[in-house]
């Protein structure tokens, strides 16, 4: 596969960079207050597009980092953590990302919100025939019946908020199984 925008093979797949990704101004944040917000309003919707094309969940704000996606190697740009910082925060305050933790390292992109999840997982849910029956949260990320579906390889956090979502919509009930291993979820027929 060849490569895209810079990025190499294998790192974007088919997806397809705005023009904007090769001009190198943009990989510096911008003083005039009119064109920073432009500026980050593309880089936001950059990376949730990027994310859901490549179902990338979580997204590194370190300067160490080299995600693809904030290092153009065909023009010799990448973003500052500052910057990066500043573009997750934006998506955190938009209830499109979550920090991982307190230091800012990293950020769970939500490309879909909790409310999408969980109708999607409910969906499947009911689509599978698992009302008042118990699935495992790791079988809901990588058992048989998800290979190929949204779900599969969906983030364990992701999921879980997804799944206590529907647990106060009474469509569901999130519990720790008896040996303690796993968490399991069982599903209620919507009333």
């Amino acid at each position: 596969m060849a490569a895209t925008a810079g990025l190499p093979a294998g790192s974007g797949g088919d997806f397809v960079f705005p023009v904007f990704y090769n001009y190198p101004p943009m990989f510096t944040l911008q003083p005039v207050k009119e064109s920073q917000q432009k500026q980050r309003l593309l880089w936001k919707d950059l990376i949730l597009r990027y994310c859901k094309h490549n179902r990338i969940h979580m997204v590194p704000a370190e300067d160490a980092d080299d995600f693809p996606l904030f290092h153009n190697r065909a023009i010799n740009r990448r973003l500052s953590r500052e910057f990066k910082v500043l573009l997750l925060d934006d998506l955190v305050r938009q209830g499109g990302a979550l920090w991982s933790d307190k230091s800012q390292r990293a950020a769970l992109v939500l490309w879909r919100g909790i409310k999408e999840w969980a109708d999607v997982i409910y969906q499947w849910a009911r689509g599978c025939g698992f009302e008042d029956s118990v699935v495992t949260v790791d079988e809901m990320q990588t058992g048989v019946l998800v290979e190929g579906t949204e779900l599969e390889g969906l983030h364990r956090e992701v999921l879980v908020r997804a799944v206590k979502l529907l647990e106060q919509q009474g469509k569901a009930k999130l519990f720790k199984e008896a040996a303690g291993d796993d968490e399991g979820v069982k599903f209620f027929t919507a009333a």
